[in-house]
C-alpha cells in the first residue's frame, strides 16, 4: 500500500528476504515519481530517441521544418559525443565540444545555430515527456547575418515594372509582389491561399484568412490595403482552379520555388543589394506597421509571429508617443497633486 493505493504484482521468487528487498525497490520509484526524479538507465540517447521524437514533429510542424529539423538531426547524430550521449548527460560540455567539432570543419554560425535550434528543440519535448527533468541552456553563437532590408515605395515600383515587361502575361509575380508587401504573408502562405479563403466585399476583397503555416500563431485574418485587395483580384479573375496565385496557365498552384527565382533576377537586374530577399517583403510590412503606430500586439496578431519578442523588434515609440505617455501619468497624478495642495 502506498499512499491509499494498493499495488500488487508478482516478484518472481519464493524466498521473503528477496521479495522484500524488491518489494523496498519498486516503493522506491513510486516515491521518486512523486517527487519528479527520473530513472536515467530508461533514458535513451539521442540517437535512440530520434526513432520516436521524428514521427511526432511530421505530425506536428509544417512539412518544410520537418525537413529542417531532420538535415540537423542528421547532423547531430554524425557527431558522436552528442548522438551516444544519454539525453540527461547532455549538458553545456557535450554542446560546446559539437560546436567546436562544427567550427573546425569552417562550418557558418548560422548552420551551426540551425543544429542547436534543433537540439533545444529535440530536449525541451523530451522534458515534456519526462526522459528528462531539466533542459540545459543552449547558447547560439553570435555573427548571424541577420537580413533586415526594407523595400521603400519606389522600389517596389520599379521591381513591379521590370516585372511586368519581363515576365506579364504568363506570370503573377508583378501582382504577387505587392500583396506580399501589404499582407505580411510568407511565401507558402500565399501559395497555399485558396478562394475561400478570402472575404469579399461586394465583388471586392477585403480580407484573406490564413488557417495553415510555420506554426499555431500563423492562423490569422488579415484586412487588406486597397492596393493588396486589387492585386489579388486580377489574380483570382485570371485562376482557374480554387488557388488565388497559380502558375502559368492558371491551372495549378503556384509554387514557392519559381516567386524566389523571379525575386532575385529583378533583385539583379536592378542592382538591388543581395541582403534583400523574397522575406523582406514580411520584414517591411513588419516595419511599415510599426512606423505606422501598431502595438507589439496587433503586428503579433497580423504577422502570426510565434513570441510578442519577435514583434516588439518593430515598434520603435519616437518622441511625440513618449510625450504622449507621460502626460497620461501627468492625468493619474492629479488627484494626488490636488489633495497635497489642500
Amino acid at each position: 500500500m502506498h499512499d491509499g493505493t494498493l499495488y500488487q504484482r508478482s516478484l518472481r521468487t519464493q524466498n521473503r528476504t528477496q521479495a522484500l528487498r524488491y518489494e523496498a525497490i519498486f516503493r522506491s520509484s513510486l516515491v521518486k515519481g512523486e517527487f519528479g526524479i527520473l530513472d536515467a538507465a530508461k533514458c535513451p540517447t539521442l540517437a535512440q530517441f530520434e526513432i520516436r521524437l521524428l514521427p511526432h514533429l511530421k505530425a506536428n510542424v509544417a512539412a518544410r521544418t520537418y525537413e529542417f529539423y531532420k538535415q540537423h538531426l542528421s547532423v547531430l547524430d554524425r557527431f558522436g559525443p552528442m548522438a551516444l550521449s544519454r539525453l540527461h548527460r547532455i549538458d553545456a560540455g557535450v554542446v560546446e565540444k559539437f560546436i567546436q567539432h562544427r567550427l573546425r570543419d569552417k562550418v557558418a554560425p548560422v548552420t551551426v545555430n540551425h543544429s542547436l535550434r534543433t537540439l533545444r528543440r529535440a530536449l525541451h519535448i523530451a522534458r515534456d515527456w519526462k526522459l528528462i527533468r531539466d533542459v540545459p541552456r543552449i547558447k547560439l553563437l553570435p555573427g548571424e547575418n541577420q537580413r533586415e532590408f526594407v523595400l521603400e515605395d519606389q522600389m517596389v515600383n520599379d521591381m513591379v515594372q521590370w516585372l511586368r515587361k519581363t515576365y506579364s502575361p504568363t506570370s503573377n509575380f508583378h501582382l504577387l509582389l505587392p500583396f506580399l508587401v501589404d499582407t505580411g504573408l510568407r511565401i507558402s502562405e500565399a501559395c497555399n491561399l485558396q478562394r475561400e479563403h478570402i472575404k469579399f466585399k461586394g465583388d471586392v476583397p477585403c480580407s484573406v484568412r490564413v488557417i495553415k503555416g510555420k506554426s499555431r500563431y500563423a492562423k490569422r485574418e488579415i484586412p487588406l490595403t486597397d492596393r493588396a485587395a486589387f492585386t489579388l483580384l486580377a489574380c483570382v479573375q485570371r485562376s482557374h482552379c480554387d488557388f488565388a496565385f497559380t502558375s502559368k496557365g492558371g491551372k495549378k498552384p503556384l509554387t514557392r520555388h519559381y516567386p524566389s527565382e523571379q525575386f532575385r533576377a529583378v533583385r539583379d537586374a536592378l542592382h538591388i543589394s543581395k541582403e534583400c530577399v523574397l522575406h523582406s517583403t514580411r520584414h517591411t510590412f513588419c516595419t511599415r506597421l510599426g512606423k505606422a503606430g501598431a502595438d507589439a500586439f496587433t503586428i503579433q496578431r497580423l504577422a502570426g509571429h510565434s513570441s510578442i519578442t519577435i514583434s516588439q523588434r518593430y515598434v520603435h515609440p519616437d518622441m511625440q508617443a513618449k510625450i504622449e505617455a507621460v502626460l497620461l501619468l501627468d492625468k493619474l497624478n492629479q488627484p494626488n497633486i490636488e489633495a497635497a495642495k489642500n
